[in-house]
């Protein structure tokens, strides 16, 4: 199984020797709209993500600009660095890996591997940003003092117009550029920029000539208002040209750092204080915080003149807007009866009720709103007053002592099965001979209403979010005492008990006892992952047995054969005749019987009077999970042993080498391979990668699910720290596609749907991957996916602006630097079905710059090709691609269910995949190595003597102490 850390920037792939690798790294004439970027709105039109897409059949409200379309003719799938020459990144990933790419036709299934050379795509990690400080020592006495000029600053404005760094940027934060631009001096013959040397400014000439120079040769020559260097702006890479004084002049310039400094200050003062806005509007008072941020997230900024009419009396209302800056006059019938500034708000009501206009709204100052519209909003949250209801529901249901007892999903399922209903004064609501006959459950979501019991006369008063009950939610067949009442008009959810018995069934008390049954299962590693359907056989299977105190449970030394789980009572564990420890309710034990014919380690008897125990055999359980399930729980099981020791595992073989160390294959005296990533302490030191390397340590350490690799444990020694991980030897998954040539439906969806559960798992512990592509993917021996390599990943606190990933799989807002979330993974789901079923990479495949890659994801057309007909794989390929992240699908308050359920996932069974039911597209012949991996023996990571950069440390730091 090809191991799967990376030694590059704490991550080591194991890769082939030749392996790719990523880049770590209006309608007013004064009105203008500020909008997230990448995203085209017109006032006056509704825009659709997909234009004219007839075969999706939901109507999202936006269009993203980016519309395919379509290519004639099929084309050869191909990587996009088959034609590059990426520079080399100084931290090779290492991986085991199929050492070569398919190059077949696409009309045909190529059965073995055409391209031998696989070259590395360069990943951009964080340290890759760190500045050479010769060469900016080179720039910096160029530095002199100027105060810049009217005409000095409407030079630079020019000049940005079409630097595609600042395509994004508003006229506060090009304003903010501007100022921060210093002014260079430099005489004739003077270099500039090297080519091939680092560069972390942005220049802009003021006067004079600038010769521009590639091998030597001038090849453009650069006078006032020309600009160069736009990409030290994005990234610290290697400048493509030597930039030379031709005649003595001046330059404005900008450190990338300054620049990225100005966006995150900028966009976290502007989010923050949006947020503050969306707090004080009453609407959005019931909104979770989630909610409230994916708002945030598309809100657009809409700037107006002096004396522009903002909203008219009379017209249809479609937007709400919150000042930010100016006044605002409030006209009815030509007077102006109020005035709004900043942090009042209007048009609410035309969000809930679509109603017209009340007054005419004009800027009696230059002022700065920003909206929200209808449209819009019911794309990234849904239609807002049932959100809001559903909202006041879910709240009531978790504060209710009958409903707390079930589980978010059965409340969900109650939720969406209420009744919402208006009343009059005096309406009966629960009880009486009218509708309220039925009704067994109720929450009142405005108004007021009054409870009372029969034969009583002071009554309950409930009044918005309170509920009512709970009784006859654990006894249905308790009989109706209370009656209900509105106190006035209101809007109430009532349930009916034909409702409650959809959803929770008829016998409560079983559905309790299976959910417990369920939530101590889930607790277990066996049982976490099997799928649903498994799951719920399972729990069926269970019979319950009765104990007293003093009978022997199992004792020490017989084949185990059943799993218990402690439903009532206590028992007491014992080895060699001491007492080791007590289990009580909700504990179990015995689960490796029912996977290995093992004797009992310990013996078990009852403690308590009576103990309650619910058991299941290892012949049901056998019976009801099977083939490849099972073989995979048994390999999993083997890799819950943490207090594996360093001694006992021996060396079989290299499987890679890096800048940080080596990968090698490790047997454990149990007879257990594992992988064993050496990181050299010295060196991480030197590039001050510490943190880096914890982090990833961190999240590895918290991940835990069949389709990511499991970290075992970690070591240290004065040399290294070592990273026990799972062992893989399926290849990559970029090679199995290859071997596969283009995807059809069955395949990609497969292989989609394994990376989408991987990525939600991780977005679900507010980690972004940061670097999905199918380099970073391994197969297991059975053809399951296995996500690799978090070099790249992040703990998500708040939006991140660090550019990092490999530049054909970043999304847009990764490159802009405006700030992103966690909605940038889903990009790179575009990307990799594209790549699955349209062979190359949809955006700057042939593109050897890093500047035309980014310019291509920015700005360049998504082209379906003629010969991918399946249309519904089409749209979802555009709903990703969506330039805007909040449009984007995935990136709604429905999160990874809008995925899931898109018309081209819709009929994949998840559980199936779950639940290792499916065939996987390609299943691994043998096991695969990287071709250059040394044979090897003994133990440790020793085998690079000599190496000054891997020498020994003589003490410990603070930030390994967790190694």
């Amino acid at each position: 199984m090809g191991a799967c850390l990376s030694l590059s920037r704490s991550s080591a792939h194991y890769t082939a020797k030749k392996a790719n690798q990523p880049v770590t790294a209006s309608s007013d004439a004064d009105r203008t709209i500020d909008r997230p970027a990448g995203l085209v709105v017109k006032r006056e039109e509704t825009v659709i993500d997909q234009a004219n897409d007839d075969t999706y059949e939901h109507t999202p409200k936006l269009r993203c600009e980016d519309m395919p379309t379509h290519e004639q003719g099929p084309k050869e799938r191909s990587s996009p660095t088959t034609k590059a020459t990426s520079p080399k990144v100084a931290v090779p990933s290492l991986k085991a890996v199929v050492g070569g790419r398919g190059a077949g036709g696409v009309g045909q299934r190529v059965t073995g591997l055409v391209e031998k050379d696989k070259k590395k795509k360069l990943v951009i990690h964080h340290r890759d940003e760190v500045e050479d400080a010769v060469v900016e020592a080179a720039t910096e006495k160029h530095l002199v003092t100027r105060q810049q000029s009217v005409a000095d600053s409407e030079m630079i404005k020019s000049a940005l117009k079409n630097n595609l760094a600042c395509s994004s940027l508003n006229e506060s934060e090009v304003d903010a550029l501007i100022k921060a631009m210093q002014f260079f001096d430099y005489k004739t013959g003077d270099i500039v920029c090297e080519e091939g040397s680092k560069g972390s400014h942005f220049f802009i000439v003021h006067s004079g000539l600038f010769d521009v120079l590639v091998g030597g040769k001038a090849v453009n020559q650069l006078k006032r208002g020309k600009a160069f260097g736009e990409i030290a702006l994005l990234h610290n890479c290697p400048r493509s040209a030597t930039v030379k004084t031709a005649q003595a002049g001046q330059l404005w310039g900008v450190r990338r750092q300054a620049f990225k400094d100005i966006l995150k200050q900028l966009s976290s003062r502007n989010f923050a204080e949006n947020r503050s806005f969306l707090d004080s509007v009453e609407i959005f008072r019931d909104l979770t915080n989630a909610q409230k941020d994916v708002i945030c997230n598309a809100l657009m900024v809409e700037t107006f003149g002096r004396g522009s009419t903002i909203v008219r009396k009379g017209e249809a209302g479609d937007c709400l807007y919150i000042v930010k800056e100016g006044t605002l006059a409030v006209t009815i019938k030509k007077k102006d009866v109020r005035e709004h500034g900043k942090g009042d708000y209007f048009g609410e009501r035309a969000l809930l009720y679509e109603e017209p206009r009340s007054a005419t709204i004009t800027a009696t100052t230059p002022a700065v709103c920003v909206s929200i519209g209808r449209e819009l909003l019911a794309q990234v949250l849904g239609n807002l007053q049932n959100v809001l209801f559903r909202n006041v529901m879910s709240i009531a249901l978790q504060s209710s002592s009958a409903f707390k007892q079930f589980t978010e999903d059965q409340r969900a399922k109650v939720v969406g099965a209420a009744a919402i209903k208006d009343f009059t004064e005096g309406e009966a609501v629960m009880g009486g001979e009218g509708q309220g006959k039925t009704v067994r459950f109720l929450i009142v979501l405005e108004g007021e209403v009054g409870v009372k019991k029969t034969g009583e006369t002071a009554p309950l008063q409930l009044s918005r979010g309170q509920c009512f009950g709970d009784e006859y939610v654990l006894k249905p067949k308790t009989t109706l005492q209370y009656s209900a009442h509105a106190k006035r008009a209101s809007k109430v959810a009532v349930f009916t008990s034909a409702a409650l018995e959809k959803c929770l069934g008829s016998d409560i008390n079983s559905t309790l006892e299976y959910n417990h049954k369920r939530a101590v299962m889930k607790k277990n590693y066996i049982f976490r992952y099997l799928s649903e359907q498994q799951l719920d056989k399972l729990i069926n299977a269970f019979t319950s047995v009765k104990k007293t105190e003093g009978d022997t449970i199992f004792k020490q030394g017989e084949t185990g054969t059943t799993f218990y789980i402690i439903k009532g009572g206590e028992v007491t564990v014992t080895k060699d005749g001491k007492d080791i420890r007590t289990c009580g309710k909700n504990d179990y034990f015995g689960e490796r019987a029912l996977l290995f014919n093992e004797a009992r380690s310990a013996s078990v008897t009852a403690r308590s009077p009576e103990v309650e125990l619910w058991l299941v055999s290892k012949t049901v359980f056998t019976e009801l999970v099977q083939g490849p399930m099972i073989e995979h729980l048994e390999d999993r099981i083997k890799l819950q042993d943490t207090n594996i020791q360093f001694k006992d595992l021996t060396t079989m073989r290299t499987v890679g080498k890096g800048t940080f160390g080596t990968v090698k294959l490790m047997k454990h005296t149990s007879g257990t391979r594992f992988a064993l990533k050496c990181v050299k302490r010295k060196t991480v030191m030197q590039l001050n990668q510490q943190e880096y390397v914890k982090l990833e340590r961190e999240i590895m350490a918290e991940n835990d699910h069949p389709f990511i690799v499991k970290l075992v444990r970690t070591f240290k020694d004065k040399k290294y720290l070592y990273f026990l991980t799972e062992l893989v030897t399926g290849g990559e998954l970029y090679d199995a596609v290859r071997k596969l040539n283009l995807l059809d439906r069955s395949q990609a969806q497969f292989y989609l749907a394994s990376l989408v559960l991987a990525i939600e798992y991780l977005h679900e512990r507010n980690i972004a991957y940061r670097d999905l592509k199918p380099e970073n993917v391994l197969l297991d021996h059975q053809g399951y996916i296995k996500l690799i390599d978090f070099g790249c990943a992040k703990k998500m606190h708040d939006r991140s602006y660090t550019l990092v990933g490999t530049p054909h799989y970043m999304a847009p807002e990764v490159i802009l630097g405006k700030g992103y979330t966690l909605t940038a993974d889903h990009w790179a789901f575009g990307v990799c079905l594209y790549e699955f079923m349209c062979g190359p990479l949809p955006f700057g495949n042939d593109a050897e710059d890093q500047l035309e890659i980014f310019r291509a994801i920015l700005t360049g057309k998504l082209n379906i090709p003629s010969y991918m007909t399946d249309n519904e794989a089409g749209n979802l390929m555009k709903r990703l691609l969506c330039r805007s992240p909040q449009v984007r699908i995935g990136g709604s308050i429905n999160g990874y269910r809008d995925i899931k359920e898109h018309p081209f996932l819709k009929d994949f069974d998840w559980d199936k995949l779950l639940g290792r039911e499916y065939k996987p597209p390609l299943i691994p012949k043998g096991e695969v190595y990287c071709d250059d991996a040394e044979q090897g023996g003994g133990k440790g990571a020793d085998d690079d003597e000599g190496d000054d950069q891997g020498g020994a440390l003589d003490k410990f730091y603070e930030w390994e102490k967790d190694f």
